[in-house]
């Protein structure tokens, strides 16, 4: 029995595949589309719904990057409204990405969770627990890792950043209203949070990026993602300054004038996120260096890391390079599908 497997209730009985592909966001399913075309049995597994990650953020954001650049089906529906030069919303994006998984059904198990992947290459055991507790073991003779890098909160290091008013991910936010709320970080999420909220908040920002930088970076936002309305009211924005503690909801900030203390009701921390450290130190020993022809994982051989474990962003994935030409993601999909080729001698199309 899988060592994993005695501390839970149920063990079903072990399936072999070719590939796993752990990860259901954008980059895990071109992977899947490719390996079933190849003829490879081939099962992806994803902890939640597909693209959950993407699910942390608000569904009306803007994406920063033009539709054709992230695109799987060259036939999408949205491809079709609204033109390859438009800019997706979350939920618009999450869509395509789902209807491009029923559209040529693929093996997806939703709501399993990976806890451990055990063996060598040819003959991997990838133990999986579902939304019900039960665990299974599936042999692989190679596993994928797809999971993205947004496990994971990057955090401060900061007393108070774990209780329960700091966010990590800025998602349901309609019935905020009449509070006080702390943005911290100087990205577009935090851009996009803060014109959400300002009309009925009262909003502190607080970035370590210059004046002009900010300035510039809400210029791009309000322009380029098509919002030329969108204004900041209610906001104070201290440029070249840092939070030292969120303690008793109270953040005191360091400015280049000096300290001061601002008590909030929600902070939204937005400083970035990374991948699951323990489950990349369970299963790579936290090592992510990887073959650059092949993204074999140079730590263990037979695993491959894929999208943004790759160091892939998500902005050029695609498998549609007939409707963007200078989708790196093509070239990335056409390294693995070579990979998998000569692993199993097998043939596949290569995508247009």
């Amino acid at each position: 029995m899988n060592r994993m497997s005695a501390i839970h209730d149920t063990v079903y009985k072990r399936t072999q595949y070719d590939v796993i592909v752990v990860g259901c966001g954008g980059w895990g399913l071109a992977v899947l589309k490719v390996l079933t075309d190849m003829g490879l049995s081939v099962l992806g597994v994803e902890r939640a719904e597909i693209c959950h990650n993407l699910r942390h953020y608000m569904k009306h954001m803007v994406m920063h990057s033009v539709l054709s650049y992230m695109i799987l089906d060259p036939e999408d529906k949205i491809v079709a409204r609204k033109g390859d030069d438009h800019h997706p919303l979350i939920e618009e994006l999450i869509q395509s990405y789902s209807d491009f998984a029923d559209k040529f059904d693929l093996p997806i198990k939703t709501h399993h969770e990976l806890l451990d992947v055990e063996g060598a290459k040819g003959a991997f055991e990838v133990t999986v627990r579902d939304g019900e507790g039960r665990t299974s073991c599936l042999g692989a003779k190679r596993v994928v890792l797809a999971t993205g890098s947004y496990d994971e909160p990057n955090l401060a290091g900061i007393p108070g950043e774990l209780n329960g008013s700091v966010h990590h991910y800025f998602h349901e936010w309609e019935h905020i209203k009449d509070k006080r709320v702390l943005f911290i970080g100087g990205g577009f999420s935090s851009a996009d949070g803060i014109i959400a909220l300002c009309p009925r908040n009262r909003i502190l920002w607080v970035v370590r990026k210059s004046n002009d930088a900010v300035e510039k970076m809400l210029t791009d936002q309000k322009t380029v993602w098509g919002q030329p309305d969108a204004h900041l009211v209610n906001t104070e924005i201290l440029t070249d300054s840092q939070v030292i503690s969120l303690e008793n909801n109270t953040a005191v900030v360091q400015t280049p004038g000096g300290r001061q203390t601002w008590d909030f009701d929600l902070c939204y921390m937005l400083i970035g996120h990374k991948p699951n450290q323990s489950l990349c130190t369970r299963l790579l020993n936290g090592n992510l260096d990887f073959d650059e022809e092949t993204f074999e994982s140079c730590e263990r051989p037979g695993v491959y890391l894929v999208g943004a474990l790759a160091k892939k962003h998500l902005e050029h994935i695609g498998l549609t390079h007939n409707l963007c030409p200078d989708n790196d993601g093509v070239r990335y999909i056409e390294r693995i599908r070579s990979a998998m080729q000569q692993e199993f001698n097998c043939s596949g199309q290569q995508f247009r």
